[in-house]
């Protein structure tokens, strides 16, 4: 059975079915207006709750828990049919960067991994093509003519064409590697409480915070520590969990990774000064 769930504020409205919202639910979410409302009115909470959900449990404090809780929803950049592109976006970036906590605790989990792929990508995209234009810049000015690069060989047009091409395929990569080895630890420490999707969703959107790179020299930087606080504050809220098992998935890896670098690093310089040794002996 669908029905359709209107909120009163700003008159946004969309179609669910009845057994996806669970029997001890009262209020939602708007996802345009963020404003919470009562699903079923009084009159018809005796038709279309079950009845277990209408018995009064006598506690104080079940009844509050019932009034906090409410429906995970998509994003305005799901919404975007309704809401229109530049606003889905806007919404979407400025809830991942200013209403973190709220706006992932709010996130579907079930939503599929297209849509947020599809996020991930464009904004991904536009701030790593600005990271290079601002790199390439510097370089043109310090280093090299400008609009020509080593010697004349990569011009602007052409660097730019290569961007197009390969920064999304290296998004891409980029979300399902990082994705998959954060839901593992996050297994492993037993903090991944809603699958893979939810993990997936988290750092697809926290791509939001690439529009920083707009801002020349310093965005890039300051994208790149503002991104790990929300995947943090993300994978936390929708995977409900703790941020110590969220901070020690991504911290461990991390480790991991420069500790090998390190080892590799120091066993080419020993490997070096033998071949070195062994030619002046």
């Amino acid at each position: 059975m669908n029905i359709e769930l209107a909120c009163p504020y700003c008159s946004f409205s969309k179609k669910m079915s009845r057994e996806k919202i669970p029997a001890s639910t009262k209020w939602a979410t708007c996802p345009r207006c963020q404003r919470r409302f009562e699903i079923f009115p009084s009159d018809q909470a005796n038709t279309l709750a079950p009845a277990k959900a209408t018995e009064k449990t006598g506690h104080k404090g079940s009844e509050e828990k019932i009034e906090n809780e409410s429906i995970r929803e998509g994003t305005y950049w799901e919404n975007r049919s309704e809401l229109g592109l530049w606003q889905a976006i806007y919404q979407t970036i400025k809830g991942v960067l200013f209403s973190t906590d709220v706006f992932f605790r709010k996130l579907s989990f079930k939503g599929g991994i297209k849509e947020p792929l599809a996020f991930g990508i464009l904004t991904g995209s536009v701030g790593v093509m600005f990271t290079v234009f601002w790199q390439f810049l510097m370089m043109s000015g310090a280093w090299f003519p400008v609009g020509e690069l080593i010697g004349g060989q990569l011009t602007f047009g052409l660097i730019f064409l290569i961007a197009i091409v390969f920064i999304p395929i290296a998004i891409v990569i980029g979300l399902f590697i990082s994705s998959g080895i954060w839901h593992l630890f996050l297994v492993l420490l037993g903090g991944a409480n809603n699958g893979f999707e939810a993990t997936f969703r988290v750092i697809s959107y926290s791509q939001s915070v690439q529009v920083l790179a707009l801002v020349p020299i310093i965005g890039g930087w300051v994208s790149g520590i503002w991104q790990i606080v929300i995947q943090i504050i993300g994978l936390k809220e929708i995977h409900e969990t703790t941020y110590l098992k969220v901070i020690l998935a991504i911290v461990i890896p991390i480790a991991v990774l420069v500790f090998l670098v390190i080892a590799a690093i120091l066993f080419l310089v020993m490997f070096l000064g033998r071949q070195h040794m062994g030619q002046l002996l």
